[in-house]
């Protein structure tokens, strides 16, 4: 799968979410998801949340390897401080 179809799908299945998608190495993505959805929500249910949109390329084998970096708007503004 390119980046693009990645984010695609990551787009079409999490609503009001900033997606960006980075391909470290061949065929590792790293996924950066941005919005007030995962406020309250524990790291492993953030991350449950995000991939859910990719579920059916992880099971059919299109995709392998994604790690994700998940945050608020207040998470994302405030890094880095």
């Amino acid at each position: 799968m390119t980046t693009d179809e990645i984010k695609a799908l990551l787009e079409s299945g999490l609503e009001d979410c900033e997606v960006s998608v980075e391909e470290v190495a061949p065929g590792k993505f790293q996924v950066t998801a941005i919005a007030a959805t995962f406020a309250g929500l524990s790291r492993v249910r953030r991350e449950q949340k995000a991939g859910a949109p990719l579920r059916d390329a992880i099971l059919d084998g299109r995709l392998h390897a994604v790690s994700y970096r998940i945050f608020t708007p207040e998470e994302w503004a405030g890094r880095g401080t």
